[in-house]
């Protein structure tokens, strides 16, 4: 059995970061320590690392898939599971193998406790989910992995990625609840720092503004149910005449919807509701729910099908990153007071 950047790390007394460069021949590493290093790599018979992969033999044909997993098990949550499946789906058809692994924050702190990396079990990783740490993220990036991620970016540097265009999804889902004849319309969203919670507050904003309307943005630390609760009363006490609620997500929306009927308030009669996502309870719920549909499992093809694209241009000597914008759609129920 081939040794890992564990291994050779703990015999060379350096990081897994360290070890990476060396390997990998990038810079920052005094000549005497990479020496050491290759040796050691050598000695332990080390696969070939991520940068210097050439051919399909020496790859392992798995790609990881991690989601940050913060409040439930992933079989209980209906979104990433379903993008998961695209991902599996486009990978087999090209002979890949799918590693899942969800993480908490601690395992996501460094490359050196994220062992699909540090023990050299995959040629690459998807990283699903707003909440992983930016740091992560580079820390990969530096140690030459090819990543791609979904749902999330990262300001100030260019990395491959598969989003949704949140900002005109939730500058249409806004512009529906203007249709109906609202005006006072506020916005229940996750934190700022969340990529796709940041584009859909810029979406919000932009179609209140062009209504000439003040716009009403409440945050949270996370966006389950329990968030849409606690929001839908912030905003009540906060916004007079409020009549209509864009969330973050469909799980914001059914929070705040059973909040409002728990306390004699009628959707849609009093307080129109759209969330975002369209997922499997939006059309289960009472009252339905008005969303914006996510591709969910074109989401994953097309991470799937960009980590293959990196994987195969893994010897060139320049390669730019692809950032992908996949559009969403209004999916109409009875939650915005129309018909199905």
């Amino acid at each position: 059995m081939s040794a890992s950047l564990i291994d050779i790390a703990a015999r060379a007394g350096v990081s897994i970061a360290t070890v990476s460069r060396a390997l990998n021949g990038k810079d920052g590493v005094k000549s005497e320590t990479r020496e050491r290093i290759l040796t050691i790599a050598q000695e332990l018979q080390h696969t070939v690392p991520f940068a210097l992969r050439g051919t399909a033999t020496a790859r392992t044909a798995t790609i990881c898939y991690a989601v940050n997993q913060l409040h439930s098990p992933v079989e209980d949550d209906p979104f990433y599971p379903i993008i998961m499946r695209g991902v599996e789906e486009e990978l087999a058809n090209h002979g890949y193998h799918l590693l899942l692994t969800t993480v908490n924050s601690e395992q996501v702190t460094s490359v050196e406790t994220f062992k699909p990396v540090a023990e050299g079990r995959v040629d690459g990783v998807i990283l699903a989910g707003p909440d992983i740490s930016s740091e992560f993220i580079g820390e990969l990036k530096q140690i030459g992995v090819p990543i791609v991620l979904i749902d999330n970016n990262l300001s100030g540097t260019t990395i491959d990625s598969v989003n949704i265009d949140d900002l005109q999804g939730s500058q249409w889902a806004t512009e529906h609840l203007l249709a109906h004849g609202h005006s006072s319309i506020v916005a229940l969203l996750g934190p700022e720092t969340w990529f796709s919670s940041a584009r859909r507050g810029f979406g919000y904003q932009l179609a209140m503004q062009q209504a000439k309307l003040t716009p009403h943005i409440f945050r949270a630390a996370d966006t389950t149910p329990e968030t849409g609760k606690a929001l839908i009363q912030e905003a009540l006490a906060i916004v007079p005449g409020l009549t209509a609620v864009f969330t973050a997500n469909d799980a914001v929306a059914f929070g705040a919807i059973r909040w409002l009927q728990q306390n004699q308030l009628r959707v849609p009669e009093d307080v129109t509701v759209i969330g975002y996502d369209d997922t499997l309870y939006s059309s289960l719920s009472s009252p339905t729910l008005t969303t914006m549909r996510i591709f969910k499992r074109e989401l994953g093809m097309l991470a799937a099908r960009r980590m293959l694209t990196i994987l195969a241009e893994a010897d060139l000597e320049e390669r730019h990153p692809v950032q992908t914008l996949l559009a969403s759609e209004l999916v109409l129920r009875h939650s915005c007071g129309c018909k199905e």
